[in-house]
């Protein structure tokens, strides 16, 4: 079953990293809801799964929701490793 998203809210007329909050929004929600589907460090698989599990109307939106996942999810496993070790 696919997401269906709409694009109201979407705006192409960004400069630099930041990120519509709809765009976050879907992310979050396809990373949320597929948690082992996506990968930190694979723009190309994630941007194939994002054309699985959402429907998009374009290839710019798919493709700066799957950067987002990437950027989002290397951010996370960054954290995590960073973390000092507990004893």
């Amino acid at each position: 079953m696919k997401l269906y998203f709409d694009l109201l809210q979407f705006k192409g007329d960004n400069l630099g990293n930041i990120r519509d909050t709809h765009i976050k929004s879907v992310a979050k929600e396809l990373v949320k809801k597929y948690p082992t589907q996506f990968k930190f460090d694979d723009f190309q698989h994630n941007k194939e799964k994002v054309d699985e599990f959402a429907e998009t109307h374009s290839k710019l939106m798919r493709n700066k929701i799957a950067g987002y996942i990437t950027r989002y999810l290397a951010s996370r496993h960054k954290r995590k490793i960073s973390l000092p070790i507990s004893e």
